[in-house]
Parts: structure tokens; C-alpha cells; sequence
């Protein structure tokens, strides 16, 4: 025995002893757990010949399933192998729940991978469960700043790659599946844990659930296998958790498409209860509040395809304010459509048109959409709406329809900045456009329109060629257009919102056709100039076209008509004219061809018309002015008439005062009357007054050819009412007293009249009233004919011919 020991101990000595002379490398103990294999592999990046080996067995990879020691024929074979740790974890009704990697002291100098592969009987998913660090998804090529790589794979297919520190909480993955860590050499392992449970049955390979924080953020993610291809007819679920009052956006950054034989590929979206499917080249669902679900279809891919199916997306999130929802009903409208647009595409603002961000939300009828407005002001949103009006035949037509601008439901934010009416009307008819106001106001240079609404009416054929740009508050009555397209349009001026027009614009109806290209009503009112611009002033009308304006006004004014603005142009054939005449007679006051026209006064209703060539050089365009003012006949006869009441009260006034005069001395009226004693006496009074020195007599030493020689007294003086005459007496000398029809009569005081033998009062002269009155009547018919004179010459007088040399300074008068 002693010699048998000593052959055993040499020969344990000698083969230490070779294995370290062949090896010439380190000797490591491996100490594995039951369920654990490690496998040794060389790195194929590596050109150093090393091997490891156990006993006398050594390879380029090992596999170990229990604890032993190897040794390796390299001094440093962390340069040159890499080692990986797997675990077998098979779920029946359970799972092993935590997973903690645990390393191997004597391995942590090399490159080591942890994998557990995980398989689930039956059709159920398993499920990790990265709750406590969270994982971010990187590109294969991307590295984790604490070296630490977190891989999940199902089969040949890596789902993903992932760092700690990220916002995917957990992952299922369909039946069975490998999650590895991987971490270099000398790198202290992490021993973070995760969860391993068993999942509910899924239709996708995998669906990764993902939290976003509460806060603003984003985070990439990328197809299975990216940037490789996604497998054929496969199927993944991302599932996003979006905290209350935020809202998240899904931009697209990089995609390739394999050509299909079956299906197609596409994004579909489960928003609620509600499924939205995109094709990848279309915009994402955006400013979503609320989970979410998003998963990428493959189709059957053609195997000679040349591309892969590959994506590459982002998610965003951002807190913002409550989300302002709106259904908007138009399933009883008919042409009806409303724009809202974004003012500002960086604004806060956020629009969603069913669910999806926009920056022009387009709502149709008759359909029922859905809009949200998140942190938008009024100001931030311009809505455009447009309605359409189609009457194909006559009897179908209405006899008027009212433009307005559409009310709009109160939950819809944004400034109504244009409506716009598109006019189809039977053919060969007249769109018939009356102000619901009773007026218009054509927009031209000094006649600017300031009111809250600017409209606008075009042609739309050919070219869209516009008639003109009017206003409410003017003297265009209707305005009739021989086409049968037309476009109105009602535009804000200075920035204020159309909502705030209630009231109807403007009254259309379809008509037979009408002569003229265009016929305008014209109401003009005194004193006030109106401005008429032809169609599609100041770019000129078209070849051959026609328009004309009635022109009505009260019979007591004149119209004085001018002509601020006209083109020069030289026409191909037939010169351009202007035309005018009168409306009951037809007949031609005024014509112009080639020529500035003059101007003209004309004293009824009448007919402007024009009509243009076709044009060589230059354009048929031309500012009419129509003034009204009262006509001179009429202003004669103001006056007169004027005169005649001045007159009038004057001698009101004087009869008043002389009556207030005369019922002041009827108790005693005096007179004066010559006596030869020369005592003065006033008839009607017993005996001759005695004289004193105070009393004033009225002595006639002589008299000579009847010269007038009146006793005044004060009162009589100041009213000049009448004045003393001597008159030769010839009739008897008897006194007696003055009648009571005398006093009644008022006779003249201080007048001496010859008496004839009749003792009743004298006649009274006609009085002043009647005598004006008379003058003014009297005058008056002297007017009258003077004016019936000068009506007759006008009538008889014709209005020259434009082309005449008429004087600016006087207007002709028609």
C-alpha cells in the first residue's frame, strides 16, 4: 500500500503538472445551480489560439451542466471567450414569479450573457414584468449607459433590444420566448429582478406594454428584427398608458414596404371601442388623450420583393389643458362644408378631427363629426364655410333664397373669416341677387367699404372673372347677372369674426335670361353721390359685353351725372359706347363713342348704358357718378313759396297789433275836424271843449291845392295809420254824432273829408292784409308762367351728341 500511494501521488503531481505546462493559462471553479448551463464560446472576432479545457479534454466552446473547474490555454481568455448563463423556466399553472441574474464570481472577467427561456404550455402568453426599472427600446447598434442590454426573442425573431431606465413596464409574449442581459467583461452585474407570470391567451407574437410618464416625453420604438424584416404575415401590439390630461402624438420617422401578394400592411389603432386603421405613409393619430392601442400588420410578402417590411416611430406626450369635444351635425344640410384651419401650425392649440390631430379640420354634410379643440383660442382657428346651391330646372327653383352665414354650434372654436355661396342655376337663366338691407354699396376708390362684411360676387366661368366687391348701406337695389355659376363671398374686414352677422345678406332667385350681360337697380338719394363701377372694374369687362343701370329717383330731383374715371382703349372693330335715356320714352339723350364723355343733368328715370368692343390695347373700364339734387323749377318755387309765408306773417303780425290797437281807443275814438272858429272839437262830445295851455291845436291859417295837413296825435303818429287832409266843404254845416256803424267801422282819426249831405260814416279803405295779399298772389302768377315758360324751353331743347364741344362748366340739362 505504501508503494501504491506513492505511484497515485506521483501521478497526480505529474499531471498538475502537464496541465499547467499545456495549458499555460488560469485554472477557474464554475459553481452552477441545477436548472443552469453555461456555455463557453469562442468569440469569432478573436484571433488568438486558445482553448479551454477540462481534464485532458480541450475545445474552442464548452458546455457545462454542474460545477467544475476548467482551465484555459491563453493567459487571458476573457479576450477571447464569452461566456453564457442559461436558465430553463417552464410555467404549467406557475411561474418561478422573481427573477434575480446572479453572476458568477470567477467568470466575471469575461463578456456575460444571462438567458432564461421561458415556454408556457398550452396557448398562453408569459409575461415580464420590468415594473421597477422600466426598459427603453434602442437600436441593435445602441448601447445602455450602465453597459447592461436587456434582449426578448421569440424563436429567430428578437423583438426588441432594451436599456434599464425606460418606459415599457411590461411585456407578453406568446407561449414561448428568450429574455437575455447581456454585460461585458469586469462589469459588475446589476442584480435587478423582473417578473415572470403567466399571461392571458393573444393573438400578436408579442405585446409590450408601455406607461408614459407624467410629463412631457418621448420615446423611439422599432419593428421586430429592425432593422431586418418583420416576419411575414406576423403581427405585434404596442400598448400605451397615457396619463389624465395629457395627450399623445405617434410620428412616424422611417418605414420600407415589401411588396404583397395578400392583405396589405398597415397601422391599426384601438382607440376605445373604436378601430382606425392608417396606412404608414399617412399622417398618425395625434394629441390623443387617453390609452391606446397600436400594432403593425405584415402581409404576405412576395418572396421576390425587393424590400422589408421595417418602421421606426416615436410617441410624444404633453399635458394640456380640458379637451373642448363637439359633434357637429349636417345630416339635414345639404352642400354644406366647414374649414377649420390651424392660424399658426407651432401654436399651442391643439384641432382633432375624430380622434386625429389636424392642422385643417374639413367637416362635410350630411354626416355627423366629431371635433375637439385642446388649449385653443378663438383667435388661433380661421373657419372658411361653403355652401352650395344647385336648381337645375325653373320649376324647381325657389322664388328666394337667403344668404347668411350658417350658425355654427358654440362648442366649435374659431373666427368665421369667409362664406362663400356657389350659384348653379338652369341653363341659359339669370341669377338674381337683391339686398336683403334694401341696399348696396359697390367698393370703389373713395367709396371704400368700412362695414363689418365685404361681398363679392364673381362669375364662375370662364376664369372666375369678378363683377364687383359690395357692401351693405348704399343705393344698388338688385343686381342681375346673365350667367348661370356664380360665386358669392362674404369676408370679414379688419379681422372681425362673421359669427356676429345674424341677419340675412343678401336674396337670390333664378330667372329668365335677360338681354344684357348685367342690369343694375339704382336708388339713389339726395345730395349723396353714387359711385357705379362697370364689372370687374378696374381690370375692364369682357369682349362684347353689355350692362346696364336703371336709375330711379322721386320726380321733384335731377340726377347729375358724371364721369370721375374712363379707359382709353382701342377696339378691332365696333367702337365701345355709353348710352342714356330716358326710361318712359326711349328715346337716345346722350351718346359717346371714343370720346370722354361729358357730363349731363337729367330730370327723370333713365337707362346708363354701356357696352364694350373687343379690345386691341387697353380695357373697357368706367366710374359713373349719379348725384341727385332738386331740380331749379322746384328750388323757384321753394323759394316763392318761402317768400309768400315770410309775407304772410308779417301782416299776421301787423293786423295783430292793429286790432290790440284798436279795441285800446274804441271807447272814445277821436277825430279831427276842421272848425273856422279854430277850436278843434271831437265830434260826438257835448259842446266845445274850453282851451287850455296844454292842449295841442291844429290851426289852418291857409290852405292851398289841397296840401294834406293832418292833426297826429302820438299814438296815430307812431302807427302811420293814417294822415290830416283838407278837402273843399260843400255840403251842409249841421253837426251831428258819428254813427255806431262808424265806430264799429274803425274810421281813420285826423282825416277831414267834405260832407255831402249824408250824415252815416265814411267808407273804410281796403286794408294792408288784403292788399299784400293780393301782391303776393299777384306775383306769384307771374312766376308760374315765368317757370312754365322756361319747362317749356327744356322740353323743346335735345342733349347734344358727346362727340360735340360741349363746355365742361355747364352740365347739359336733359
Amino acid at each position: 500500500m505504501g508503494l501504491l500511494g506513492d505511484i497515485v501521488f506521483v501521478f497526480g503531481l505529474f499531471q498538475s503538472v502537464w496541465i499547467s505546462s499545456v495549458s499555460g493559462g488560469p485554472a477557474l471553479t464554475i459553481n452552477l445551480q441545477s436548472d443552469s448551463t453555461i456555455h463557453i464560446n469562442r468569440s469569432t472576432a478573436s484571433q488568438i489560439k486558445c482553448e479551454v479545457c477540462i481534464g485532458n479534454r480541450c475545445q474552442f466552446t464548452m458546455t457545462l451542466s454542474r460545477s467544475m473547474e476548467v482551465v484555459f490555454t491563453c493567459s487571458k481568455p476573457e479576450d477571447v471567450f464569452m461566456v453564457e448563463i442559461v436558465r430553463q423556466i417552464v410555467c404549467t399553472t406557475t411561474c418561478n414569479g422573481m427573477i434575480t441574474p446572479e453572476d458568477i464570481p470567477s467568470l466575471q472577467n469575461f463578456n456575460r450573457t444571462f438567458s432564461w427561456n421561458v415556454k408556457v404550455q398550452g396557448h398562453k402568453a408569459y409575461c415580464l414584468d420590468f415594473t421597477r426599472t422600466g426598459l427603453r427600446q434602442i437600436q441593435p447598434t445602441e448601447h445602455c449607459q450602465d453597459k447592461h442590454i436587456y434582449s426578448v426573442s421569440i424563436g429567430a425573431v428578437t423583438v426588441g433590444k432594451f436599456c434599464h431606465q425606460g418606459i415599457i413596464k411590461s411585456m407578453q409574449v406568446l407561449q414561448e420566448g428568450r429574455v437575455t442581459l447581456q454585460v461585458p467583461g469586469k462589469q459588475q452585474l446589476n442584480t435587478v429582478s423582473f417578473g415572470i407570470t403567466i399571461g392571458p391567451e393573444i393573438t400578436s407574437s408579442a405585446i409590450i406594454n408601455v406607461t408614459l410618464p407624467e410629463e412631457p416625453w418621448s420615446q423611439d420604438f422599432f419593428s421586430p428584427n429592425y432593422p431586418e424584416s418583420f416576419p411575414d404575415d406576423d403581427l405585434i401590439t404596442w400598448a400605451f398608458q397615457v396619463p389624465y390630461k395629457y395627450y399623445s402624438t405617434v410620428h412616424i420617422l422611417n418605414y420600407t414596404i415589401p411588396r404583397c401578394k395578400l392583405k396589405d400592411v398597415r397601422l391599426e389603432y384601438q382607440l376605445f371601442s373604436k378601430i382606425m386603421v392608417k396606412k404608414l405613409s399617412e399622417p398618425q393619430l395625434s394629441e390623443h388623450q387617453g390609452s391606446f392601442d397600436l400594432s403593425l400588420h405584415n402581409c404576405h410578402v412576395d418572396t421576390q420583393s425587393s424590400t422589408n417590411l421595417t418602421l421606426h416611430f416615436n410617441i410624444s406626450s404633453t399635458r394640456r389643458g380640458s379637451e373642448v369635444h363637439c359633434t357637429v351635425d349636417l345630416k339635414l344640410e345639404k352642400g354644406l362644408v366647414i374649414h377649420i384651419m390651424k392660424k399658426k401650425t407651432q401654436s399651442d392649440c391643439n384641432l382633432k378631427l375624430n380622434s386625429l390631430a389636424q392642422e385643417t379640420a374639413t367637416i362635410t354634410s350630411p354626416k355627423v363629426s366629431h371635433v375637439s379643440f385642446i388649449d385653443c383660442k378663438e383667435e388661433d382657428l380661421l373657419i372658411t364655410i361653403n355652401k352650395t346651391i344647385t336648381c337645375q330646372q325653373f320649376r324647381d327653383c325657389p322664388s328666394s333664397e337667403t344668404l347668411r352665414v350658417p350658425a355654427l354650434d358654440k362648442c366649435i372654436v374659431g373666427v368665421v373669416q369667409e362664406v362663400r355661396w356657389f350659384l348653379n342655376g338652369p341653363q341659359h337663366g339669370t341669377v338674381e341677387l337683391v339686398s336683403s338691407e334694401g341696399s348696396l354699396q359697390q367698393s370703389l376708390p373713395g367709396h371704400l367699404c368700412k362695414d363689418t362684411v365685404l361681398l363679392s360676387v364673381s362669375e364662375n366661368e370662364p376664369q372666375g372673372v369678378t363683377v364687383g366687391q359690395f357692401c351693405p348701406q348704399g343705393a344698388i337695389h338688385k343686381m342681375q347677372i346673365n350667367v348661370t355659376n356664380i360665386t358669392v363671398s362674404a369676408s370679414s374686414t379688419g379681422g372681425k369674426n362673421l359669427r356676429q352677422i345674424t341677419n340675412s345678406l343678401l336674396k337670390v332667385s333664378f330667372t329668365k335670361a335677360i338681354k344684357e350681360s348685367y342690369i343694375f337697380t339704382v336708388l339713389p338719394k339726395k345730395d349723396i353721390p353714387v359711385l357705379l363701377g362697370t364689372p370687374s372694374w378696374p381690370l375692364g369687362m369682357k369682349s362684347y359685353t353689355t350692362v346696364s343701370w336703371s336709375i330711379l329717383f322721386p320726380a321733384q330731383l335731377e340726377a347729375y351725372v358724371s364721369f370721375p374715371s374712363v379707359s382709353q382703349l382701342t377696339c378691332k372693330n365696333r367702337p365701345a359706347y355709353i348710352k342714356l335715356h330716358r326710361q318712359q320714352s326711349h328715346d337716345k339723350m346722350y351718346s359717346w363713342q371714343g370720346q370722354n364723355p361729358k357730363d349731363v343733368v337729367v330730370s327723370q328715370n333713365f337707362y346708363l348704358n354701356m357696352s364694350n368692343c373687343l379690345p386691341v390695347k387697353g380695357a373697357f373700364s368706367v366710374v359713373s357718378q349719379i348725384t341727385l339734387h332738386l331740380g331749379k323749377s322746384v328750388l323757384l318755387s321753394i323759394i316763392l313759396s318761402v317768400v309768400g309765408v315770410v309775407l304772410l306773417l308779417m301782416v299776421i303780425i301787423l293786423a295783430v297789433c292793429c286790432i290790440l290797437r284798436k279795441k285800446k281807443k274804441q271807447k272814445a275814438p277821436e277825430v279831427s275836424v276842421y272848425n273856422p272858429s279854430r277850436h278843434p272839437f271831437l265830434p260826438g262830445l257835448h259842446g266845445i271843449p274850453q282851451e287850455t295851455e296844454d292842449e295841442d291845436f291844429h290851426i289852418y291859417h291857409y290852405i292851398i291845392d289841397d296840401q294834406v295837413n293832418g292833426h297826429l296825435d302820438k299814438d296815430t303818429v307812431e302807427m302811420n295809420e293814417a294822415v290830416s287832409v283838407y278837402r273843399e266843404f260843400t255840403g251842409p254845416t249841421e253837426q251831428q254824432p258819428l254813427t255806431e256803424k262808424l265806430e264799429a267801422e274803425e274810421p281813420e282819426v285826423g282825416v277831414y273829408r267834405p260832407f255831402t249831405g249824408s250824415q252815416s260814416a265814411p267808407d273804410v279803405p281796403v286794408t294792408l292784409v288784403r292788399s299784400v295779399e293780393n301782391l303776393a298772389f299777384k306775383d306769384k302768377q307771374k312766376t308760374d308762367v315765368e317757370i312754365s315758360a322756361v319747362d317749356s324751353f327744356h322740353e323743346q331743347k335735345t342733349v347734344p351728341n358727346i362727340q360735340e364741344n360741349i363746355p365742361k362748366i355747364k352740365p347739359e340739362k336733359a
